[in-house]
């Protein structure tokens, strides 16, 4: 008996994969996400370990477009966010920042759950042609997403490919630290950021954020800093981290840590559209944060965009 192929498959079960997938699934196409994560949400991500609970990757979203905020409405209803805070300044602009229930993970996994979505998880993909469909949609990092379609003899036409090569990102080092009790020097949200620091970008108390049960502390380093100590041993990550927020600690002693390191933590420059779409059986389309806008809802919109097109194509033929 022949195997029957999905219609599309989605690359990535980051929030721009999963929206794709959730389209292009109401528009009735069949539909596989492959993820080489053990979970979904990419840089939407929560850690567990120690005891505790961290957002270790994007700390907050916000909503302003019609279709993502109809999502955020829907999934607060349900359970799946809460409004964090308006704002970390002492002055709040009003705007709610979002997050996960129970960390930022969860949006995507009620995203997935809800639409009944079929995700692979912990599988590697290096040639798209080991899993045939009429149509891909790749959300991995852009230098990721060339690499597969490279060696799957995929690319796009020369002058779009040199075009996509420019796109460039900047890194990130996330400190996850257990805490033997709760620090008291963070506002009562938890949460810190840094627009002008030349070390800091984001530091987040999880315990008062919600998001764990123990005391656990994320630090986002600045993408200068990041970049400058992506290869010193984690040792020397957390020495300069904790001297960088000894204030905050209010000598409250560490009693673990871990360190993530994201290369691909927000593009540098942007594509001007939405999506870029090529070819026709297999139709290959780009989404993620890279495509005019690097947030959460940008990375959500381009997952959308690239389900039109990819709808479109698949309808026409």
């Amino acid at each position: 008996m022949n195997k029957v192929h999905p219609d599309a498959i989605v690359v990535g079960a980051g929030i721009s994969g999963i929206a794709a997938a959730r389209k292009l699934q109401s528009y009735g196409h069949v539909v596989e996400v492959i993820e080489k994560g053990r979970g979904v949400g990419g840089r939407m991500a929560t850690r567990r370990f120690a005891g505790a609970s961290f957002d270790h990757g994007a700390q907050f979203f916000t909503s302003r477009g019609s279709e993502f905020t109809e999502l955020i409405e829907t999934a607060n209803q349900n359970g799946a966010v809460k409004k964090w805070t308006n704002g970390f300044s002492d002055k709040p602009d009003g705007y709610a920042r979002w997050c996960g229930s129970s960390g930022m993970t969860s949006l995507v996994k009620w995203m997935v759950a809800e639409a009944n979505i079929k995700v692979r998880t912990a599988t590697t993909v290096n040639d798209l042609r080991d899993t045939p469909a009429n149509a891909y949609v790749l959300t991995a990092p852009v230098p990721q997403s060339l690499a597969i379609l490279s060696f799957s003899q995929m690319l796009p036409n020369p002058r779009t490919h040199i075009q996509l090569s420019s796109i460039s990102y900047k890194p990130t080092i996330a400190i996850l630290l257990r805490l033997e009790d709760s620090p008291s020097m963070f506002p009562e949200h938890g949460g810190i950021q840094f627009l002008d620091h030349p070390d800091l970008a984001f530091v987040s108390d999880n315990q008062r954020k919600g998001v764990s049960d123990e005391p656990a502390v994320t630090v986002h380093l600045s993408n200068s800093l990041s970049e400058s100590l992506w290869e010193h041993p984690d040792q020397d990550v957390l020495t300069e981290t904790t001297a960088l927020i000894e204030d905050y600690l209010s000598g409250v002693a560490i009693s673990d840590y871990q360190i993530q390191r994201w290369r691909y933590a927000g593009p540098e420059n942007v594509w001007a559209d939405p999506t870029v779409v090529w070819g026709s059986k297999p139709t290959i389309a780009l989404a993620g944060e890279a495509f005019a806008g690097p947030k959460v809802e940008g990375a959500f919109r381009s997952g959308l965009a690239a389900a039109e097109k990819i709808n479109t194509a698949l309808s026409s033929t």
